[in-house]
């Protein structure tokens, strides 16, 4: 380096400049493209649920008819009367139907959700072949005689061979009169 003249140290720090000012806006470009990318993904994630929010809002009039069809179909009672012994009897109707056992159950607090009233009922012990619990839990889903959901479901195998026991919560969903 002491033997090069000062033009030629000029013209070499100069050429290093370029190299590092070439150096920093390669990485520059290269760490935007990431960005770049991350920007588009979320452009097309927005894109998509716009459409898909639009399609649905295209649809309001389809799923408020479709609710409305429900809500008639919905048992509906007097202002003040109990619906607890009206679902234990169809509950325990549809489970002798069906070959289930039920020993221990008990009505909770009837809670409002929106316009529909809920009624679990606590099934503590039961005992039934799987084949029975299947065709009794498949007739609560598709009764007429009221509405049905089986919140949760344990069991495990009975003293009895082929049998099970065990506890399930069911709801009850109905109106009341206005």
């Amino acid at each position: 380096m002491n033997g090069m003249s000062l033009r030629e140290k000029a013209v070499l720090s100069s050429l290093g400049m370029i190299l590092l000012y070439g150096l920093a806006i390669a990485l520059w470009f290269t760490s935007q493209e990431a960005a770049w990318r991350k920007a588009a993904k979320t452009y097309e994630r927005a894109k998509s649920q716009y459409e898909s929010e639009r399609r649905l809002i295209g649809e309001k009039a389809k799923w408020n008819q479709a609710y409305e069809d429900e809500k008639a179909l919905m048992p509906t009672f007097e202002v003040g009367k109990s619906t607890d012994t009206t679902w234990l009897g169809k509950m325990d109707s549809l489970a002798a139907k069906h070959h289930i056992t039920i020993s221990q159950r008990q009505s909770g607090k009837e809670t409002e959700s929106g316009e529909v009233l809920e009624l679990p009922i606590e099934v503590k012990n039961w005992e039934g072949a799987l084949e029975s619990l299947v065709k009794f839990m498949h007739e609560l889903e598709n009764t007429d005689e009221g509405m049905f959901d089986i919140r949760s479901l344990n069991f495990k195998p009975s003293s009895k061979k082929g049998y099970l026991k065990g506890s399930f919560t069911l709801t009850c969903a109905y109106m009341r009169e206005k």
